[in-house]
């Protein structure tokens, strides 16, 4: 699944992403709710959303530049300082001479997490003249959307010949929504998890979904947790189960996946081989706060042939 490298590029993952100041709580008696006074066991802080993305990346070794706007309250402060500690590119952030506060307080439970978030403002996608300066083999986008800016990007990137991939996250669209289709066909990777696909195409069965979104997207993944992922691929069709860990905290775990996934298809030769590195890396992120037991490029063969022997 080696991609070309045709384009020659600074970047071989260009991620499209906004950050969030993670503030999360473990170890709660309930689930937050009107009236109640509750109290964590344990609290931390970590940069969120698109960092996590970019942090995987880092770690594997992979050329990877992440568009980002920052602001200059002191969320987006100490965000670029760990992106920086991290050794994170940060050769596409953009910064402006305001704050640009965002900001989830995460319930964090075993099974799942909740947020409750706070943004001032969505950040502006590149525009089809950047993507052509730039030049990455693959643009990876976080959330969805069918408006025409993004649907604009995600056509310039066609036409440049770089790849295109999206998760979902959790957006109110259905396949019978006007545009979705249209989008989907727009899209060379989608990597939705596993209620999502459900909801999106409004099947109670993660195999049905995978088949249904299939029909218009040429490769899907589904992540399924703590049951692995699932691929279809031009007709190939692969499973690839969890590696055995003891989980701590789901937040930022499909993340960490998206970008093992594309590091895979940068690097392995087929499309299992890509989703085990995604599996290994979406595995391991929930053993730790916020996805920050990522591996390194070193790790990937020790958990490689830990799953092998599963």
């Amino acid at each position: 699944m080696v991609v070309n490298d045709a384009l020659g590029s600074r970047y071989d993952v260009m991620v499209v992403g906004e950050y969030y100041f993670d503030l999360i709580f473990r170890g709660l008696p309930d689930v937050p709710k009107i009236s109640a006074d509750l109290w964590a066991e344990e609290f931390e802080w970590v940069p969120g959303a698109a960092y996590s993305t970019a942090l995987a990346l880092a770690r594997l070794g992979t050329r990877a530049g992440w568009w980002c706007t920052f602001g200059n309250d002191i969320f987006s402060r100490m965000i670029i300082d760990e992106a920086r500690r991290e050794n994170i590119d940060d050769g596409l952030f953009i910064h402006l001479d305001k704050p640009l506060r965002r900001v989830s307080a995460a319930f964090s439970f075993a099974h799942d997490r909740g947020f409750i978030s706070y943004a001032e403002q969505p950040d502006p996608l590149p525009k089809p003249g950047d993507l052509d300066r730039i030049r990455p083999r693959i643009l990876l986008l976080q959330g969805f959307s069918l408006d025409q800016e993004r649907r604009t990007l995600v056509q310039a990137a066609r036409d440049l010949g770089i790849i295109v991939c999206s998760d979902l996250q959790h957006v109110d669209y259905k396949l019978s929504t006007p545009g979705i289709e249209e989008m989907l066909r727009l899209i060379d990777v989608f990597l939705p998890n596993s209620s999502e696909a459900k909801a999106l195409t409004g099947e109670d069965d993660v195999e049905r979904a995978l088949a249904s979104i299939a029909r218009f997207c040429p490769t899907v993944v589904i992540k399924c947790g703590a049951d692995g992922a699932i691929a279809s691929s031009k007709g190939e069709n692969c499973r690839v189960p969890a590696l055995a860990v003891d989980v701590f905290d789901t937040t930022g775990a499909g993340d960490c996946f998206n970008a093992g996934f594309v590091h895979g298809m940068l690097n392995e030769p087929d499309l299992r081989g890509a989703i085990e590195i995604a599996v290994i890396c979406g595995s391991l992120a929930v053993t730790g706060y916020g996805g920050r037991n990522l591996p390194f490029e070193k790790d990937l063969t020790k958990y490689r042939r830990r799953e092998a022997a599963i």
